[in-house]
């Protein structure tokens, strides 16, 4: 929040807080996930991506006093609702949308419930995804956090960053203050190299490409190898429905795949 004599309304302070509790954790939640790919560290790198995009996503929704009590860690419905209920579009490149649809389907599976497959370009495809979300997360509908919310002011700032997004200005697209740009601006900050390392989007100076080790990483879930235990296995944990259906789906699959073979 800026320094200034002006005492802050209460729609700032909403606003403060919103930025606080989401967008400078899911700035947390970033680091993390480049921390876990570097380390070739697949699951934890999806669930902390998917944190990261989930609370982007609430940020911009709260600062626009939307709710998102019912989102929990549905990707898909916290950007529908945006779409559905703000007056701008975020469009996502086609890079962003394969790993956003990535972290939707993999649905913040923390115990290995499904299988998946991860390729290392993919933090390539998130370095962009939040640099575009994080342009969103700040309050667009006025000028100084003392002032009114204002329609007008809300067209003509979605309009500036639509032309930053469209100019790829990765340094103007900057937030200031901001837990990322604080991390960039010093050095010698433990998590500097994490946030830098092979980022086309956060470093020093503007870059235009970038070198990477190509790597991918596939492991079958317990309940595809084993799937008929799902129901059993669900009476001490629980299993999201999808998953749930998905093996009983399978299990009978096999099973009349075995009885055809006899």
């Amino acid at each position: 929040m800026e320094k200034d004599d002006r005492e802050p309304t209460e729609h700032a302070k909403i606003n403060h807080f919103a930025i606080r509790c989401f967008r400078d954790t899911g700035d947390l939640d970033y680091v993390a996930a480049r921390v876990l790919m570097k380390s070739h560290l697949s699951g934890p790198f999806l669930w902390s991506a998917s944190q990261a995009v989930e609370k982007y996503l609430k940020c911009i929704l709260i600062l626009h006093r939307i709710n998102t009590k019912d989102i929990s860690h549905n990707l898909t419905k916290a950007l529908g609702r945006i779409r559905e209920l703000l007056p701008f579009r975020i469009e996502l490149e086609e890079g962003e949308q394969k790993l956003f649809n990535h972290l939707a389907q993999w649905n913040g599976d923390r115990y290995l419930l499904t299988s998946f497959t991860i390729d290392s370009f993919e933090l390539l495809q998130l370095d962009s995804l939040v640099w575009k979300l994080r342009q969103y997360c700040v309050p667009l509908n006025k000028r100084h956090y003392s002032e009114e919310p204002s329609d007008d002011v809300l067209r003509e700032r979605v309009r500036e960053v639509e032309d930053i997004i469209k100019g790829k200005s990765r340094i103007r697209g900057q937030l200031k203050g901001a837990v990322l740009e604080s991390i960039l601006l010093k050095k010698d900050h433990a998590s500097h190299d994490a946030l830098t390392w092979q980022n086309m989007f956060y470093s020093r100076t503007e870059r235009k490409t970038t070198r990477y080790r190509s790597w991918s990483y596939a492991v079958n879930a317990p309940l595809f190898l084993q799937p008929e235990l799902g129901d059993k296995i669900c009476k001490w944990m629980k299993i999201h429905d999808t998953a749930l259906d998905a093996a009983r789906e399978l299990a009978v699959r096999r099973a009349a795949k075995k009885r055809s073979v006899r």
